[in-house]
């Protein structure tokens, strides 16, 4: 997650270079946003310092007698913006004190993971680590890379919004073990590939695959993706200087806030376009849902 922090502006900074933006920069009184008392000397400290309205840079320091110890960091991304309401579960980290969030996003095919953007508020909840469930989260995404692709001409033909509910309908159903569900999407399944290996013989891949949502790598809340521009906002890293892309997207209706440096984008994004790109997916969960 900390490779990222390239993404939020903080470009070729070196661990050194970040240790010292954190210990003269960050670590300050007035950039403390949460505390944990988790037992005798110890306490876990979070300290975030924005470079904007929406983005900055988050540590968390664990403080046991007069030994200090950094637990993680990594750049975050606030919108405020509840941009999902499937019912979201979290799973804590084997190293960190961090949680993944997942969602079931029956229209990605695939259960979205994030990084929890807000793990020690979490971890103050009496039900943490119980399997508690959420609804409510405002997604967010970095990228250290990207490339924007023009729109296509969409067919006339889509699916209605009766239609999209009833493979979704059909989706649950089958992840519950319905035989007949399972045989409907693949016969669905096998008939919308025969139609896209019948028009890769006349026509460009990215003409035919309008959208996409993959995992990529051996990190699980890192996305390969191909997603409609919606909103195009232009910022600054206040600290660095460096200039950033704020990019709302639609990916297979799942729709979050993108940040990358102007530098690292590839082509001039604006609304209908559409950005391809490697992202680490974080959110925000609304714990008092």
């Amino acid at each position: 997650m900390h490779k990222f922090l390239r993404a939020a502006g903080f470009t070729d900074m070196d661990e050194a270079g970040i240790y010292k933006l954190i210990y003269e920069e960050l670590v300050k009184p007035d950039n403390v946003s949460a505390r944990l008392d988790i037992g005798g000397e110890t306490v876990l400290i979070e300290y975030r310092m924005p470079v904007n309205e929406y983005v900055g840079i988050c540590v968390a320091l664990l403080y046991t007698g007069g030994r200090t110890e950094i637990q993680y960091y990594y750049p975050y991304y606030s919108t405020y913006e509840i941009t999902s309401d499937s019912v979201c579960t979290l799973e804590r980290h084997t190293m960190t004190d961090t949680y993944a969030g997942i969602l079931d996003e029956y229209n990605t095919g695939l259960s979205l993971i994030f990084f929890v953007s807000n793990p020690v508020i979490y971890r103050q909840r009496p039900d943490a680590d119980t399997g508690a469930e959420f609804k409510g989260t405002a997604l967010s995404a970095f990228s250290n890379e990207g490339i924007v692709i023009l729109p296509v001409l969409k067919p006339e033909e889509r699916l209605s919004d009766a239609q999209a509910d009833n493979r979704e309908e059909l989706l649950k159903a089958a992840l519950g073990g319905d035989a007949d569900a399972i045989e409907t999407l693949t016969e669905s399944d096998m008939s919308m590939y025969q139609q896209i290996t019948d028009r890769m013989e006349t026509e460009d891949l990215y003409s035919v695959v309008d959208q996409s949502f993959m995992p990529c790598g051996v990190e699980c809340d890192q996305y390969s993706v191909i997603g409609e521009i919606l909103e195009v906002e232009s910022n600054v890293n206040g600290l660095t200087k460096e200039e950033l892309w704020m990019l709302k997207l639609d990916c297979n209706d799942v729709v979050f806030w993108l940040c990358m440096r102007k530098a690292d984008l590839t082509g001039e994004p604006m609304k209908g376009r559409r950005i391809k790109c490697r992202l680490w997916m974080q959110g925000s969960v609304n714990m008092h849902a």
